[in-house]
C-alpha cells in the first residue's frame, strides 16, 4: 500500500512526537504497534519498541517490516534526539530493507535544546555524553560523535550550506549540523533535489520540518452571509472587509430579481482559493436601506416578496458555495437569511454549543450534510468590531 510518509520509531512516545505535526496540519496519521498495518492513512508511524533491545534484535525487528515501508516517498528513521537506542543498527537495517542509497542524519531538535555541531550531538550546548543521558539507566549514551554510531559506513559531516553539493556528489551517509528550525527546513529542501529521496534519520525536529513542507498551516476560513440592512451590520461589514485576508462579494439585488447571478458563486470560490475569508452581503452602504421602496416599485414586488426572494437566493447560493469549496465555518446575520440558509441545507434543527463576541451564538445544524460550526447573529446586534472578532475566533480558537 503506497503511503506518502512512513516513519519507523523505536518507542511509543517518540512515534507520537514524530507524527503529531502532520496530524495538526490535517493529515491522517496512525501509529502502528504491529505490522502489517492495513488502514488507509496519509502517514504511518511504526513503533518497533526496540530502543532497549540488543542491536541485533532491533535490526531484526526492522527487517520484518517489509510491505509497510515499500514505496513510501518519504522514509524516516525516527531516533532519539540524544542518540539513545540502536541508532546505527536500525538505520543500517532500514537502508538494506528499503534500498535507499543515500542517508541524511540530522538528530537536532532545536526547540528542545538539542543541536548538532561539527558532527556532535549537543544538549543545551554541552556534548550529550557529558550530560545526564550518559548515565541513562536503560540506554546510556557513551559518545557525542554521531559518526561513531555508524561503523559500517563512511560518514561525512556537512552543513546545510554544503549538503546539496554533497548529495549531488553521491555521498552515501551525511551527518548534517543543525542549530535551528531553518536549518532543518533547509535539509528537507536539499533532500528534494535528489532523484530519489534519501533515507532521513532524525528526531521530532526533522519530522516537524517535513510536516512544514508537506502540509503548511492553512488559515481557517469563514463564509459570512449578511442579509441584514441594519446600520450596525453595515459598519461590521465595512470594518471586517478592510482587514487583511478578507474578501467581500456584493450581491446586487437587481441581479437577483432579474436572474443574472451566474458570477457570484465563482467570486466566492475564488476568495476561498486565495486563502481568504469571504463576506457576502446585499447592502452596498447605509443609504441603501432607504431605497427599498423604489426597488419594489421598479420590480413590481411587495416588500415581503422582495425579502423572500433575496433570502431564498442567499440560501441557495450558500448551499452551492459550501458544496463547491467548503470553508471551516459559516456565519449568518439576519434571522430570515439564517432560516433560509438552514432550509436550503435541509437542516432539521440547531444545536447550540457556545457564544462568540458576546452576541453570536454558535453550534451546528442538525440533520444535514453541513457538519461544521455555524454562527448566527441578529442583524441589529453587536458593535462594529463584532464580525472582526468572529474572524479572529475562527483563526485563533476554532482549532483549539
Amino acid at each position: 500500500m503506497y503511503r506518502d510518509v512512513v516513519v519507523v520509531a523505536d518507542d511509543f512516545t517518540g512515534a507520537n512526537d514524530a507524527g503529531v505535526s502532520l496530524a495538526l496540519r490535517g493529515k491522517k496519521v496512525c501509529v502502528a504497534f504491529h505490522t502489517p498495518f492495513s488502514k488507509s492513512v496519509d502517514a504511518l508511524v511504526i513503533n518497533t519498541d526496540s530502543r532497549a533491545l540488543r542491536a541485533s534484535e532491533a535490526a531484526e525487528k526492522i527487517a520484518q517490516l517489509g510491505a509497510d515501508i515499500a514505496g513510501a516517498r518519504w522514509l524516516i528513521k525516527k531516533i532519539d534526539s540524544t542518540l539513545r537506542g540502536n541508532v546505527g543498527a536500525e538505520t543500517a537495517a532500514l537502508q538494506a530493507l528499503s534500498g535507499k542509497r543515500q542517508i541524511i542524519i540530522a538528530p537536532a531538535y532545536p526547540a528542545a535544546g538539542r543541536t548538532t555541531q561539527h558532527g556532535k550531538c549537543l544538549v543545551n550546548g554541552i556534548p550529550v555524553n557529558e550530560t545526564e543521558f550518559a548515565s541513562d539507566p536503560k540506554t546510556p549514551v557513551p559518545a557525542a560523535d554521531i559518526a561513531e554510531l555508524f561503523t559500517s559506513h563512511v560518514a561525512r559531516t556537512a552543513t546545510v550550506n554544503t549538503l546539496q553539493n554533497a548529495l549531488a556528489q553521491g555521498t552515501e551517509l551525511l551527518i548534517v549540523d543543525a542549530a535551528s528550525d531553518d536549518d532543518l527546513d533547509a535539509i528537507i529542501a536539499a533532500a528534494l533535489t535528489c532523484a530519489e529521496t534519501p533515507l532521513l534519520v532524525g528526531s521530532a525536529g526533522l519530522c516537524d520540518a517535513l510536516a512544514r513542507h508537506l502540509a503548511p498551516v492553512r488559515r481557517k476560513q469563514l463564509l459570512a452571509v449578511v442579509g441584514s440592512m441594519s446600520e450596525i451590520a453595515q459598519s461590521q461589514i465595512a470594518l471586517a472587509a478592510g482587514a487583511p485576508g478578507v474578501s467581500s462579494v456584493f450581491i446586487d439585488v437587481n441581479d437577483v430579481l432579474t436572474g443574472v447571478t451566474a458570477g457570484y458563486l465563482t467570486q466566492i470560490t475564488q476568495a476561498f482559493k486565495a486563502g481568504n475569508h469571504c463576506i457576502v452581503h446585499t447592502c452596498p452602504d447605509q443609504a441603501a436601506r432607504h431605497q427599498v421602496g423604489i426597488l419594489c416599485q421598479k420590480h413590481q414586488v411587495t416588500r415581503a416578496q422582495l425579502g423572500e426572494r433575496i433570502c431564498s437566493f442567499l440560501g441557495e447560493l450558500t448551499r452551492q458555495a459550501l458544496e463547491a469549496r467548503a470553508p471551516d465555518a459559516l456565519y449568518v446575520s439576519g434571522g430570515d437569511v439564517a432560516m433560509a440558509v438552514a432550509s436550503a441545507l435541509g437542516a432539521q434543527g440547531f444545536e447550540i454549543t457556545g457564544r462568540v463576541a458576546q452576541c453570536v451564538p454558535y453550534g451546528k445544524f442538525l440533520g444535514c450534510a453541513w457538519l461544521r460550526p455555524v454562527m448566527t447573529k441578529a442583524g441589529g446586534f453587536g458593535k462594529k468590531e463584532t464580525l472582526l472578532e468572529v474572524l479572529h475566533f475562527i483563526e485563533e480558537r476554532l482549532s483549539d
